[in-house]
This record gives structure tokens, sequence and C-alpha cells, in this order.
């Protein structure tokens, strides 16, 4: 309409010409401030900025007033960033956190209080979320801090392949303790002199994901009901022995700073270890590394107590500063909607939070592996509540747990020695944070 009145003026008189060119830049400029620009933060990594970006091209077409500009935030100071521009006022207006970061992220004010939105907003549906996950995102108060965009359990991976070669089944789902024990020997392979050529197993023996679950499983504990560190209890000591020992005494299992290939080369996908711990996002590597090897995953065996499972997520939340709340909250939602979620499933990088599309072949691919994917599912209901272990993803505690492998694993101290002593170490830290 504009351009054929803008034809017509130039036929006209210069008075008309002028009253309607003001009319179109007044028209333009009413557009343009119609479009409301959002900016999201992300994780540097090439794979989150691409999914940010992939999720706000689509949520862009069904949202033509509404810009989504992707800030990627590279390097390792992303939660530093977040809370400096808390404080001077220039947050984003979706943020991405993970469940570590959502305590601090209160804290410093970085992020809002989604039940705003989720207890008015009558068309979204926050009992499809897998409620384990959903709990990643609630703080102390109760209120809901973030949107978990995945499911995420920790599970084994394992060498198939390998399996075969041993004379081996595939672990069954109801396996246990003594049965990793049992198959990890018969997969630890040595050369005519005795060397160790190939493990049975690896694991991230200091991750919080790892140790902790693996603590209860075995009949221990990590935190108490008071927050106060429990490495020092018999029980925990013992259900700690039951991880070490799979490297220092039955040998296993690879220690941490040990490798059987070249810098770089992942001992896994080259063949030299036969299983892992590890979780859903690194199966795309998987997928292009061990084209050579079949291989699957199945869910952690049981404890000689029980099987406990560790649970965890990241998400997306909305800043505690933004000018667009609501424009915000209709972005998110998009994220969360089987749309958003099926976006996410189809590259690769998560399983999808919503229960609803637990069978959905945007994630499940049945031309390619992992084919036990239902491995992922079942692990659910063996979740351990993540707050579990919060205070101990601080850190100065983190690094005092990995200073205890370390000594176990290099024969500077025994157990009981090396835990006991970061137990004083991880309670000294907790006890100064309580009382700032």
């Amino acid at each position: 309409m504009l351009i054929r009145l803008h034809k017509l003026a130039i036929t006209c008189i210069p008075l008309l010409l002028c009253i309607l060119l003001c009319s179109g830049c007044s028209n333009h400029n009413q557009q343009t401030s119609n479009v409301i620009n959002l900016r999201m933060s992300v994780f540097g990594a090439k794979q989150e900025s691409d999914l940010a970006n992939a999720l706000a091209r689509k949520f862009e077409k069904t949202h033509p007033n509404i810009k989504v500009n992707v800030e990627p935030v590279a390097g390792t100071g992303y939660d530093v960033k977040l809370i400096m521009q808390s404080a001077a006022n220039t947050l984003p207006d979706v943020v991405f956190l993970t469940d570590t970061l959502v305590p601090p992220f209160i804290d410093f004010k970085v992020v809002r209080n989604l039940r705003d939105f989720t207890d008015k907003d009558k068309s979204f549906n926050l009992d499809d979320i897998y409620p384990q996950m959903r709990n990643t995102g609630v703080g102390k108060d109760g209120g809901l801090y973030m949107l978990p965009r995945e499911l995420g359990v920790v599970v084994l991976f394992y060498n198939r392949t390998l399996f075969k070669r041993a004379g081996l089944p595939d672990p069954r789902p109801d396996w246990n303790y003594d049965d990793l024990l049992r198959i990890a020997k018969k997969l630890t392979i040595k050369d005519e002199n005795g060397r160790i050529i190939q493990y049975g197993m690896s694991a991230p023996y200091a991750w919080g994901a790892c140790y902790s679950a693996w603590v209860i499983a075995n009949g221990g504990s990590v935190i108490n009901s008071q927050g106060r560190s429990t490495f020092s209890k018999p029980e925990t000591l013992r259900a700690l022995h039951t991880l070490t020992d799979l490297v220092t005494v039955y040998k296993v299992s690879m220690p941490p700073n040990q490798s059987l290939t070249a810098p770089g080369i992942d001992p896994f996908a080259a063949g030299k270890v036969a299983m892992i711990i590890n979780v859903f996002p690194q199966v795309p590597q998987f997928r292009a590394t061990m084209r050579n090897f079949d291989w699957d995953v199945q869910m952690l065996p049981a404890g000689r107590v029980k099987r406990v499972i560790n649970i965890g997520s990241a998400g997306y939340g909305i800043s505690s500063t933004t000018k667009h709340p609501q424009e915000s909250w209709e972005f998110l939602k998009y994220i969360m909607s089987q749309e958003g979620q099926r976006v996410l499933g189809r590259t690769g990088s998560g399983i999808p939070a919503l229960k609803s599309l637990a069978n959905d072949p945007c994630w499940r691919k049945p031309n390619l592996k992992p084919h036990n994917l239902d491995a992922f599912i079942n692990s659910v209901k063996y979740g351990m509540d993540w707050q579990t272990i919060m205070p101990l993803t601080k850190s100065e505690v983190s690094d005092a747990v990995s200073e205890a492998f370390d000594k176990v694993f290099t024969g500077q101290a025994d157990v009981e020695t090396a835990f006991k002593a970061a137990d004083i170490k991880i309670n000294r830290i907790l006890d100064a944070e309580s009382k700032q």
C-alpha cells in the first residue's frame, strides 16, 4: 500500500509528497519499534550456540514480532560474566544455565522465579516434564528458576565387540556391582609381559555424579541433612573402597593418571577400555569415532545395597532484570514445547525432557547406535535427589575430593586417611561459607 501511495505522490503536488513521505517514515518507525529484541546467553561451545540459534529461528517464524539474538560466552567464565552483568544491570533476557548454576544464579539475582508464569499460563503443561528433571531447577525457597531442556541421566557405555571377543553377553538391566567386577576382570587383558593392554572399565572417579551415586548405592552417604560432609563415616569409607579397589586392588579399571593411547585419543573409542560411565550428550561423538566397533548402553549396575543413579540437566531461565518478561516466557515455552524439544532431539545432543516424547523418533533413531535407549528412560526412577551433592560442586570442595582420590590412586594414602582428611577440609569450607 505504501509503495502505491509513494508512486501516486510523485505525480502530485509537492505538499502531498511531503505528507506521504512523513507518513511512511512514521509507519516504518512504528513497525521497527514493534519488534521486540531478546538477548539470549549460552555457553561459547559451537554445539550450544548452534542449538540456541536453531531454536531461535524456529521460534521467530511463529513470532515475527520477536527477534532472539544469541550471545555465546567464550571461555570458562560464563557464571562470572552473568553475575557481573546482574550487578551492572546488563543481563540478557533469556539465560542458559545448568543445575549446578541454579543456586548461585538465585543468590546473585541472575534469574527470576518462573512460578509467576507456570502457575498462570494454562497452556503450559509443567507436568509433562519429568519431575526428576523439573526439580533440578528448583531453589531452596521452592521457586522454579530453570526449565530443564533435557533428560540427563548417567549410564554405562560398553563396547559390544570387546564383550563378544571375551565370550560375554550384554550386561542385563538387573546386573549389580558383583556382576560388574566379574565382567571387568574378564575384559582386562595383559600381554606376555604382564602389562595391561586393555582395561575392563574406566570411570570419572572424582566426578560428583559418579562417586556420590556410587557411595549411596553401596550404603554410604556424602552429605547429611545438616549439610555436613560425611566422608569419614565407616559406611561411606567402605563404599569408597568398592570404587577405588577397582583401580588399586583388582586393577580392572584404568587409573586416571594413565592411558593406553596417545594424548588426545579416547581409550574407549580406541577399544582400549571396554566400559565407561557417561551421559547422552557423548553419543554424537561415539557415533563418529566408534564406527569400527559395535557398542551400546545399559543402566548403571546396582550397588551392594540398592541402585542409585545421578541425574542432572541443563536448561534456560529468564533474567531478573528483563524488560520483556512475557516475550521471554513465550520463548521458553516454545523451547519446552513438543516442537522445540524435537529440535533438541534431532540434533542428537540431548533427550527431550518431556515424558510425552519418550518414544519419539526425533531422538530414537533405530538405525543409529546406541540401540538400548530404554536404559536412559528406565534410569530415571532410580535418580537421586540432585540437591544431595550441591555443596560438593563448589570448586574448593571439588578440589578437596579430587585430591583425596589422587592420593589413593597414587599410593600416597589409603582410603581412610585420604578421605578423613578431605572430610575435615570440606566441612571447614562449608562452615566458612555458612557464616558469610
